[in-house]
């Protein structure tokens, strides 16, 4: 069988389970199959939302739409719904800052690259015989946002 579709039916049949618990007066029991309903669920929508859209056919048949056993229930539809809403975000988050991530670790590593081949106009810097002769000769420099001026006998 399907695993989500398993997970969802588990989480109905608890769902089942707190309304005959409560018509019965086991107020204890219903909230614990309750809390269980809940975690499912939530376990549920972040798995799916977790799923790329490869795999997005067999185990994560769901995506975003709540399943169609849970919707008749509005606290576990919405529950359903909003962890996915939220894990979404979550790997949206992740995702941008492993590109960001990538991005500071190829620029890093073209840096080098032009460093150790002296390639200081690649980079927009002076070379550093140049800055030292403009600085020695009493005039200072701006390098990347950054002002140097060299004052003799400071060390």
């Amino acid at each position: 069988m399907n695993p989500a579709f398993e997970q969802t039916l588990r989480a109905r049949l608890l769902w089942l389970q707190v309304r005959s618990y409560g018509s019965l007066g086991f107020h204890q029991m219903a909230r614990d199959a309750a809390h269980k309903a809940y975690w499912l669920v939530e376990e549920l929508a972040v798995t799916q939302a977790r799923c790329e859209l490869p795999y997005a056919t067999y185990a994560y048949p769901y995506g975003a739409k709540c399943p169609i056993i849970l919707s008749d229930v509005p606290r576990l539809a919405d529950l359903y719904e909003q962890a996915w809403s939220h894990e979404a975000r979550v790997i949206e988050e992740e995702r941008e800052e492993a590109a960001e991530q990538l991005r500071r670790e190829q620029s890093k590593a073209y840096a080098i690259k032009c460093i150790e081949r002296n390639d200081w106009k690649a980079l927009d810097l002076p070379s550093p015989e140049h800055l030292s002769q403009e600085l020695y000769a009493g005039r200072p420099m701006r390098v990347d946002g950054h002002f140097l001026d060299y004052e003799d006998g400071i060390v």
